[in-house]
């Protein structure tokens, strides 16, 4: 089957406290930007930029001047914990993929003025002038996918803020756990615009352009491919579960790692840090190629 229509664009975790997350992923070995706040939604967030996508470690949902973000995420935020809400896929232009989106006869919301304040790691600052759009997977909510546009890229992608101490480079997998993953498949399939290119007995895998893959699996295949994803919730039907990411020196990785006294485990050449030490989603890193 050909590939997806769309790449991973960026990744959001719901977190308590923006600055408390920021510091756990220090720990990790990543640099984090400052925090910064949407400044027509009120919501706070912290970056992790990897070269082409980024972790956002949202929170504040208390200050949203939107009703429904808060309703939307009420899903979320009742578990009272960090949990991972959603995947952003990119998108060249907002406008064009939601009114293919409505002419296939779906409903996606309103585009959404995603813009914030960036601290520039020279002093001053600049705007983002990011977008993004919704459609919630309303069965299962933590299976739901987005895109975002970012009209203003150099205001996203700052090669000073994409040099880690554990040198990460990019995000190449994104796990999801589901009790069922063919009941979300045709709403995955509407997002990546094409059906799977793998599928196997507990496992769909989606592959962008780019060459990242988006993979559900059952629980019991998630054990066996990757033990360190934290089980699915008996509440909870799928979620995300892990990251897979690249690095220019796994010898780096794992001095940064156990600097910031991060427990890990190594096997077959990558290293695997549990969830609990990193806001909810499993870290597989691997060696670059």
């Amino acid at each position: 089957m050909s590939k997806a229509k769309r790449s991973l664009d960026h990744f959001v975790t719901i977190v308590g406290n923006p600055d408390d997350a920021a510091a756990t992923y220090r720990r990790l070995g990543f640099r984090v930007m400052p925090a910064m706040e949407h400044t027509k939604i009120g919501t706070a967030n912290t970056i992790v930029q990897f070269l082409d996508t980024y972790l956002e470690l949202i929170g504040d949902f208390e200050h949203a001047k939107h009703p429904w973000i808060r309703e939307a995420y009420d899903d979320w935020l009742k578990h009272g914990r960090d949990i991972y809400a959603m995947t952003s896929l990119t998108s060249p232009k907002l406008e064009t993929c939601r009114t293919k989106l409505i002419e296939d006869g779906y409903a996606p919301m309103e585009i959404l003025d995603a813009q914030r304040r960036v601290r520039l790691p020279a002093g001053g600052w600049t705007q983002t002038a990011s977008r993004s759009c919704y459609m919630f997977n309303e069965p299962n909510k933590l299976t739901s996918l987005f895109m975002s546009d970012h009209p203003k890229p150099e205001a996203i992608w700052i090669p000073d803020w994409q040099c880690h101490p554990n040198t990460a480079q990019r995000v190449i997998k994104v796990w999801y756990v589901a009790c069922d993953p063919q009941a979300d498949e045709r709403y995955h399939a509407n997002w990546f615009g094409t059906p799977p290119s793998i599928r196997e007995p507990g496992r769909l895998s989606w592959e962008t352009p780019r060459g990242e893959r988006f993979e559900v699996l059952t629980p019991s295949a998630m054990k066996a491919a990757f033990p360190e994803a934290s089980d699915l919730e008996p509440d909870i039907q799928g979620r995300g579960a892990g990251f897979t990411v690249t690095v220019s020196s796994l010898d780096h990785c794992r001095w940064a790692l156990r600097d910031g006294g991060v427990a890990f485990k190594e096997r077959n050449g990558a290293l695997y840090v549990h969830p609990m030490q990193a806001c909810a989603m499993a870290l597989e890193f691997v060696q670059a190629a």
